[in-house]
C-alpha cells in the first residue's frame, strides 16, 4: 500500500513540475525524492537535521549539480530560499535511522502557516504524512485541521480507507482569486 501511493505521489510530482523549477525538499531522508525531483528540474534545495542524511545523500547523488544541502530544520526555509515552484514534505522519521527523531508538529504547523503567507500563485506544497507512530499521528491530525480552516487554497488528501496506518498524501496550491 506505501509504495502505491509513493509512485502516486510521484505521478502527481511529475505531472505539476516543469523542467526550470526550483523545488525544495523540506526533508532529504535517504534521498531518494531529492534525486527524483532533481532528475526532473533545474534547482533542489534539500534539508535535513540529520548530518547523517545529507551526507549519504550526496555521496549517493554525485552526478546531480543541481542541489544544495542544507543542513538545517525546513522551519528555517526562508532564510536559504527566496522562492520555489514546489515544496515537498515526507513526514515522519528517516527510514532505517533513529525513530526517536521525528518532524514536529509544532514546527510542521509553523512552517506551513508561513510557506501559506509567501506562496505564490501556481506554486504546490506536497505532504507525505506517516501517521503509523503517535507523533505522525497527532502531526497529521493537527494539519488536517489547520487545513480544512484554509479558504484560500485548493487543499486535497487521499488515503487508503482500508489500511488506518498507511500514510496520507496532502497537496495544496493556491487559489486563483
Amino acid at each position: 500500500m506505501k509504495k502505491a501511493l509513493l509512485h502516486l505521489n510521484h505521478a502527481l510530482i511529475k505531472s505539476l513540475i516543469q523542467k526550470d523549477d526550483v523545488v525544495v525538499d523540506m526533508t532529504c531522508g535517504n534521498g531518494y525524492d531529492t534525486e527524483f525531483l532533481a532528475s526532473l528540474t533545474t534547482k533542489v534545495y534539500t534539508f535535513d537535521i540529520q548530518l547523517s542524511a545529507l551526507k549519504k545523500t550526496k555521496e549517493k547523488l554525485t552526478k546531480y549539480t543541481n542541489i544544495d544541502y542544507i543542513h538545517d530544520s525546513f522551519e528555517q526555509v526562508s532564510k536559504y530560499v527566496d522562492f520555489a515552484n514546489m515544496y515537498v514534505f515526507n513526514l515522519g522519521y528517516l527510514p532505517g535511522g533513529d525513530k526517536t527523531i521525528t518532524t514536529k508538529k509544532e514546527i510542521t504547523l509553523k512552517t506551513i502557516k508561513s510557506l501559506h503567507q509567501n506562496i505564490q500563485l501556481g506554486s504546490h506544497i506536497i505532504i507525505m504524512a506517516y501517521i503509523g507512530h503517535d507523533e505522525g499521528h497527532n502531526e497529521y491530525l493537527m494539519l488536517h485541521d489547520y487545513l480544512k480552516a484554509q479558504k484560500d487554497y485548493q487543499i486535497y488528501e487521499t488515503k487508503a480507507l482500508h489500511h488506518d496506518l498507511a500514510p496520507v498524501l496532502m497537496w495544496i496550491q493556491k487559489k486563483d482569486s
